[in-house]
């Protein structure tokens, strides 16, 4: 079990939990598979509110690097994202969230085409369940990304590539922000669970160049999402085929 804390102030509470959390598995002295204390505890341990401590978790599970264990509490499972959550504030910048849509543009076409040609019944109910959980999130911020995420991990698992799932669960904490941008307003929720419906129809009728068309769609109106937000530059939005296959250029700083 995970015995002392300590956490450093200056920013948010939640936030510097994560930081600390993040700083304690990157040094060796958490480790996967060691249990968190009770919330309780552990917001009188580190003299914060239990608020702050649900959000910090919040995070974690959204990132996929806590799981809750009947009868064994909130247990440490994947410790791959905290390494990039030790240098948190950085992907809340806009030229890096234009980096992660133009990422996930070159990656989720490819996963979800190998999906197509190899998920089996089993991988294809997993994508259904989290398509499920999300239409039950419509309007819950959290949850709503939590089963996002979830989908693409899904479909990653389906793909049957090692090496794809195990980039799609690095990048997590990439994708969060990018996840996070695109659920603030309701609307948006339903346009994006249409996408992974989409995705999923072409997966289940083994056509691997549909999956791939419908996967960019969706990223496609993800980064339009993003765009609309207002927090990245709309700049070049079709490349020369005037398909929108340019990448997205960074709106000019000022001063």
């Amino acid at each position: 079990m995970i015995t002392k804390i300590s956490i450093p102030r200056g920013v948010s509470l939640a936030g510097s939990i994560v930081h600390e959390i993040a700083r304690l598995v990157a040094v060796g002295k958490i480790k996967p598979g060691d249990k968190f204390p009770p919330e309780g505890e552990l917001a009188a341990q580190l003299n914060v509110g239990r608020s702050s401590i649900r959000e910090a978790f919040r995070v974690f599970q959204t990132l996929g690097v806590t799981e809750a264990k009947p009868g064994r509490g909130t247990i440490l499972v994947n410790t791959a994202p905290l390494f990039a959550l030790i240098d948190w504030s950085q992907f809340t910048s806009a030229d890096l969230i234009n980096d992660i849509v133009e990422a996930r543009l070159v990656l989720e076409p490819i996963i979800a085409a190998m999906a197509a040609k190899r998920a089996d019944a089993a991988g294809i109910r997993g994508i259904e369940d989290t398509i499920e959980r999300g239409r039950r999130a419509i309007g819950d911020e959290a949850a709503s990304i939590q089963a996002s995420l979830d989908f693409h991990t899904a479909v990653a698992v389906a793909a049957g590539n090692q090496t794809l799932l195990l980039t799609t669960r690095l990048l997590r904490s990439l994708y969060f922000e990018s996840a996070r941008f695109s659920r603030r307003h309701p609307e948006n929720y339903a346009t994006l669970l249409a996408d992974h419906g989409e995705i999923l129809a072409a997966i289940r009728s083994r056509d691997a160049k549909a999956a791939a068309a419908a996967s960019e769609n969706h990223m496609r109106h993800g980064l339009k999402i993003v765009l609309d937000s207002g927090e990245v530059g709309a700049g070049d939005a079709k490349g020369k085929d005037g398909a929108g296959r340019g990448r997205p250029v960074r709106r000019a700083r000022k001063g």
